[in-house]
């Protein structure tokens, strides 16, 4: 559909670096899928090195001089966010102890300093947008784990926006809430908790909702959609990502993993259908003569673990084919 907007492919998560560390290859890689038809700008990770690639970041700084001048690139904290969970399962701008939250918003500090980085090497505001998550885990009933919430969260986003975002719009990514009677993957606040913090805040902070996340949490691919419409109707959303998940194990994971599985038929058993992905792009459609949508729109999928580099570029083509040709 050759009147949507173009789309923020990540750059990481089919990455042959998630195998090891062969510069030859992941340049390949990179460069290829920064060309593919209908992307507009990559999503990158921040790491807990501080560094925006997981094993070098002078290395990856130098490659973006490179790639085509239009790029527009979205900063994603999951890595460093998950890896700082791993040492301390208090971090997170959500928690209830001051030590956990104060090392999240430092965490945030650094990232901002990333994204001005990235900008002095490319000369220009190429960041629009950072992904920040509400961390910790909450407890499997879905009520915060020692008083973790919205009051923090809130309190963490207005020190977040005091920092050098250098024209970065910080966006609070849903994840998979904790629900009774399932194992989380992420475990973060839930969706009405996000937006109230967001809301409380006033620091015009965006929503994201990732499509696989959401259906994670519902068990249930319609889940992402009553999201999307609820981000809508607050005004909040900022973005959407396309990424798949199934309810059965595949060649990308575990049944209800969030490994970002590419749509069907590319992966058959991935709940992110065609038809699924038409009814987000409806659902992001303006009203007839209303405003065009600022809404970015980003596709995440994975690679099975030891791919080729052409085998790797050739899921994202294929999936961008499919996402495109349903109107997203």
């Amino acid at each position: 559909m050759s009147g949507s907007p173009g789309l923020i492919l990540s750059s990481y998560a089919a990455a042959p670096a998630l195998d090891g560390w062969n510069p030859e290859a992941e340049a390949a890689f990179l460069h290829a899928a920064a060309r593919l038809p209908g992307v507009s700008g990559l999503e990158i990770p921040f790491y807990p090195t501080g560094r925006l690639h997981k094993y070098d970041g002078d290395w990856f700084l130098e490659q973006v001089r490179h790639l085509p001048d239009h790029l527009t690139f979205v900063v994603t904290t999951i890595p460093d966010t998950m890896s700082r969970l791993d040492g301390s399962s208090d971090f997170g701008l959500a928690s209830p102890t001051a030590a956990g939250r104060q090392a999240a918003v430092a965490r945030g500090a650094a990232a901002a300093g990333a994204v001005r980085s990235l900008n002095a090497v490319l000369g220009r505001r190429a960041v629009v947008a950072v992904h920040l998550f509400s961390a910790p885990r909450t407890v499997p009933h879905g009520v915060p784990a020692g008083g973790a919430g919205t009051g923090p969260l809130a309190a963490s986003l207005e020190q977040l926006a005091t920092f050098g975002w250098d024209g970065a719009r910080t966006v609070l990514e849903h994840c998979d809430a904790a629900k009774p009677g399932q194992t989380p993957v992420k475990g973060f606040l839930n969706l009405e908790e996000d937006m109230e913090a967001v809301n409380t805040s006033g620091t015009g902070t965006g929503l994201a909702v990732n499509w696989g996340r959401s259906a994670i949490e519902g068990r249930d691919g319609r889940t992402a959609g009553r999201h999307i419409r609820a981000c809508l109707d607050s005004e909040l959303l900022a973005g959407v990502v396309l990424s798949g998940c199934a309810p059965v194990s595949t060649r990308f994971g575990e049944a209800w993993d969030d490994c970002h599985l590419p749509p069907a038929p590319v992966e058959p058993a991935s709940l992110l259908t065609p038809a699924a992905i038409r009814s987000v792009s409806a659902a992001l459609e303006p009203a007839p003569g209303g405003p065009k949508s600022e809404v970015y729109r980003g596709l995440k999928v994975s690679a099975p673990q030891g791919s080729s580099v052409a085998r790797r570029v050739g899921l994202l083509a294929g999936s961008i084919e499919i996402a495109r040709a349903a109107g997203f």
